[in-house]
């Protein structure tokens, strides 16, 4: 029975050919279409929503009127964080981050780049993001505390291991 079905069905796509080719285009574009709207919907959604105080997160942008339009921005003074925390109660916690930083760890006369971000010391008690070693209350309580991600600690002891031979 199902096989005089698809023997119809293929004789009148092979019949009307334009009009075939036009109805399968269009379903596969608009099913395409509701996918990639669907995943973009769940990146949204989702986003940063594995760290535990997600709902109590929020982040501070600018904006201002340029050319009668209202233009938004992450960057803040820095002064805003601190500042924030003093004067409403409400704040409890606050950190700046600065991102994509070119940093200097040396060791000696071992030098190496590394493009990182600086965070202030209540960052690990805000997000949580899994650290390996250490405690998240008090590794960066330090100015000269730093944390480094898993591969780029293996890269670090590899260079290191390389610098050690030459």
């Amino acid at each position: 029975m199902f096989k005089n079905y698809f023997k119809i069905a293929w004789r009148n796509l092979m019949k009307n050919k334009g009009f075939s080719f036009i109805n399968i285009a269009g379903l596969s574009i608009g099913m395409a279409s509701a996918i990639l709207i669907l995943l973009w919907i769940q990146s949204e959604v989702n986003y940063d929503r594995f760290h535990t105080n997600s709902g109590r997160l929020y982040q501070a942008w600018n904006r201002e009127k340029v050319d009668n339009k209202i233009q938004c921005w992450s960057t803040t003074p820095e002064i805003l964080g601190p500042t924030l925390k003093q004067n409403y109660p409400d704040v409890e916690k606050e950190t700046r981050v600065n991102w994509n930083q070119t940093l200097l760890f040396s060791a000696g006369e071992k030098k190496l780049n590394v493009s990182g971000t600086m965070v202030d010391p209540d960052f690990l008690t805000m997000f949580s993001f899994p650290l390996v070693k250490g405690n998240a209350n008090t590794a960066l309580n330090s100015v000269y505390s730093s944390l480094l991600q898993k591969i780029l600690q293996r890269n670090y002891l590899a260079m290191k291991t390389l610098w050690e031979k030459l």
